[in-house]
């Protein structure tokens, strides 16, 4: 479920993001009927509403990578302390790489073939290509990066896993005490290789790291006392690394109630849920300050681009209530709803893929779908007849976004897993 929240944050985000940024272009003047989003930047509460959302890319963006390295980084370090030899891990991580390459010549050939009749390279090749996928590159360095991090960190959690732990939140610290200095002072937008341009990248190769200890630290303390109740996986793995539903394995309810008593504080779900409920909080709180002052260059230096801190707490506090708690549902228990999101959440990196290589196809038309009720809200004669308007307005861009998660999943379900399974590249 959490996979499939990312992937509609995500749409999201890219939905409303031209509101956004023509917002802080047109600044907190009053509605003028000849500039549609004055409507909103002259409105308190959809200038909040809209800067909110400015969070939920890069939230979406760090979940993504802490479900890949909370599944994949635990069970190569474990390859490493029993033994293993370094060929399979990187084969294991090459046949990922295969996976996202393969995905992006996949949907790369459907969008030249539909190039001859809508054009969708407008922008250019590197603009389209190489810019535009830049967050699937990252995430296949990565990857790549993947068995060769796992060595260190297993042999230091091996040694001294307080002080890993200590060092990953020092690290944590670092990152977004350079980030937040960067998104304060930065001026324009950065070159390819531009070190700040580099500085996102490491942003979620560090929430892919972070994760992964914490998904290791979760089977060392699950195994040392005994847990009542543990997913087993039967084998099959996403490109992302996780593993498909397997079977749960589930004792008496009341020894899965005394085990979960004993767990430590950093495991239980309701103190993850107050955390991120204070995070969010502060969040709300802070967006509301810029609104209140008009001051959207600090609403743009919160949310520049992946550095948020803010994101990143809440990313991390969505995984830990994902992860933990006192019971699992099983996604092949018979369940439709299980199996649903089990299936749609399967095509998340198809998502990201097509939402990239597909935007002069979809924006258009979300464009258009937003843009009568948002020059209707710009035109009312009365607040209330306004704030209608610019409720319809956001509930057809979420509805358009909902609605294009949906039909790229399920398509990406349906061609290209199917097709991929045959070619022996998925399993």
């Amino acid at each position: 479920m959490l996979r499939l929240l990312a992937i509609v944050g995500i749409a999201v985000f890219h939905t409303f993001l031209p509101a956004f940024e023509s917002m802080l272009g047109y600044g907190p003047n009053p509605v003028d009927t000849a500039v549609p989003v004055s409507a909103v930047s002259g409105t308190a509460w959809a200038s909040w509403t809209v800067g909110m959302l400015k969070f939920v890319g890069a939230w979406g963006n760090h979940v993504f990578f802490m479900i890949s390295g909370f599944f994949l980084v635990p069970r190569m370090m474990r390859d490493v302390l029993d033994g293993g030899g370094r060929r399979v891990r990187f084969r294991s991580a090459a046949r990922r790489v295969l996976q996202v390459f393969a995905t992006v010549v996949f949907y790369t050939a459907i969008m030249l073939a539909v190039n001859h009749f809508v054009p969708v390279i407008a922008s250019g090749w590197k603009q389209w290509f190489l810019l535009g996928l830049e967050f699937v590159w990252v995430y296949a360095l990565v990857i790549v990066a993947a068995p060769l991090l796992a060595e260190p960190l297993a042999h230091c959690a091996r040694a001294c896993g307080g002080a890993l732990a200590a060092l990953a939140m020092l690290a944590v610290v670092l990152m977004y005490a350079v980030n937040e200095h960067v998104a304060f002072a930065a001026v324009g937008s950065f070159g390819l290789l531009d070190w700040r341009k580099w500085l996102g990248a490491l942003s979620y190769g560090l929430s892919f790291v972070i994760a992964g200890l914490i998904g290791y630290a979760i089977c060392g303390t699950s195994a040392a006392r005994g847990e009542a109740s543990r997913p087993v996986a039967n084998g099959a793995s996403r490109a992302d690394g996780s593993p498909v539903a397997g079977k749960m394995v589930e004792t008496d309810k009341v020894v899965a109630d005394e085990t979960f008593a004993r767990r430590p504080i950093w495991l239980r779900r309701g103190v993850w849920c107050a955390a991120t409920f204070a995070v969010f909080a502060a969040l709300a709180f802070a967006v509301a300050f810029a609104v209140s002052r008009g001051d959207y260059a600090l609403l743009y230096k919160l949310s520049f681009k992946s550095t948020s801190a803010f994101s990143f707490a809440l990313a991390l506090g969505s995984l830990m209530i994902a992860v933990t708690g006192n019971r699992a549902v099983a996604a092949d228990d018979g369940a439709w709803l299980p199996r649903a999101v089990q299936a749609l959440a399967s095509g998340i990196l198809g998502f990201y893929v097509v939402q990239s290589l597909a935007g002069d196809i979809w924006k258009p038309l979300c464009e258009r779908a937003m843009g009568v009720p948002l020059a209707r809200a710009a035109a009312a004669a009365s607040p209330i007849a306004q704030y209608g308007w610019l409720a319809a307005w956001f509930s057809v861009g979420i509805a358009f976004s909902v609605l294009f998660v949906l039909v790229v999943c399920v398509c990406d379900r349906c061609l290209r897993q199917p097709l991929f399974r045959a070619l022996k590249l998925s399993r």
